[in-house]
């Protein structure tokens, strides 16, 4: 599925000019607030589902130059010109779709219709670009092997990605990500633990908030070691030992990450995250978004039981080992523009 993000580029012209609103940071400072809801044992109450759809995309465009953030009327702007786009595409001719495996239509696609809350024009806060910082060499070779076992008809699933094989799913953490659809988190609190479910994937962590001791370097899980702490009214979740597989936006089994839940509202939480890998990025780099508070319920995503394209994949090869077909055109569109 293609989560590419819409570019209203007949809104160039309009994000020319200055933006004053610069949101979304206090995250970085940690403050007491009187003003929200606490838990019998008095913490910040962040338990219920939120929602975290968003169009804003995860890097800054190249048509927003410089510009971190957006204005009222600009960001109104902005999301219409991307309703514009999907309802162009919900014209388009179905039956001449020749891209089908990522030949979607907005039907299967929940991204919301609204920026974030912080009113920038990307997710990435830092490098101050919005964009990613640049891989390494030895991160660079790897994404280039990994593009080129997807190149090819798998051997076995260990050869699609984890997506494809409902082990994580790209929005559903750690960390959190706005992707394509079930933008949802639920969240349970104890005196002694935070619980996270992201709807996608039916994804969860238990993270003890008290002083429990990491798990030794050799020990290593798909979702890392979690251990979370608030400072004043910021819940700060530390997670690593992650495996070599789980390899978020190309990072390796030794990749930091650090969380950042923040209240602002009974109706406003605020998530940042840091990924500290310098195997993989020349340079830390974080995210920031708000989520907004909703009665909605999370349903299941049976992504196993649902999971046909997996046999579907395996099927196709073996029929083209039993022709003798040689077949390097497996990779999913949505990567082929990473090939170098």
């Amino acid at each position: 599925m293609k989560w590419g993000f819409v570019a209203p580029l007949v809104w160039v012209a309009v994000f020319l000019s200055y933006a004053t609103a610069v949101q979304g940071e206090q995250a970085s400072k940690n403050t007491v607030n009187n003003n929200i809801p606490r838990t019998a044992w008095g913490v910040p109450d962040m338990q219920g589902n939120w929602d975290f759809r968003t169009i804003t995309p995860f890097e800054r465009p190249p048509y927003f130059k410089d510009r971190d953030s957006l204005n009222e009327v600009e960001a109104r702007g902005f999301e219409r010109a991307v309703l514009e786009g999907r309802a162009k595409r919900e014209e388009l001719d179905v039956s001449s779709q020749t891209d089908l495996d990522a030949g979607y239509n907005t039907f299967f696609m929940d991204q919301g219709d609204r920026v974030n809350g912080t009113m920038r024009t990307s997710l990435i806060i830092k490098p101050i670009n919005g964009r990613l910082p640049p891989r390494t060499d030895p991160a660079r070779k790897r994404h280039q092997q990994f593009l080129t076992t997807l190149s090819q008809p798998p051997v076995g699933p260990e050869d699609r990605t984890i997506f494809e094989r409902c082990l994580m799913a790209r929005n559903s953490g750690p960390p959190i990500t706005p992707g394509g659809y079930n933008n949802m988190l639920q969240i349970v609190q104890t005196p002694d633990h935070v619980v996270l479910q992201t709807e996608m994937i039916n994804e969860h962590r238990i993270i003890p908030t008290g002083a429990v001791e990491g798990l030794p370097a050799h020990m290593r899980l798909w979702k890392g070691d979690s251990r979370g702490a608030f400072e004043d009214d910021t819940f700060v979740v530390t997670t690593s030992n992650f495996t070599a597989d789980t390899a978020y936006r190309g990072t390796g089994p030794d990749m930091k990450l650090t969380e950042r839940f923040t209240l602002l509202t009974s109706q406003r939480l605020l998530y940042e995250y840091t990924v500290e890998d310098m195997w993989a990025y020349f340079a830390p780099w974080s995210v920031v978004f708000e989520m907004t508070r909703t009665d909605a319920d999370l349903f299941e995503y049976a992504c196993h039981e649902g999971n046909y394209a997996m046999p579907a994949m395996l099927k196709a090869a073996r029929r083209q080992e039993r022709e003798g077909i040689i077949d390097n055109t497996w990779l999913p569109s949505w990567y082929r523009a990473q090939q170098q």
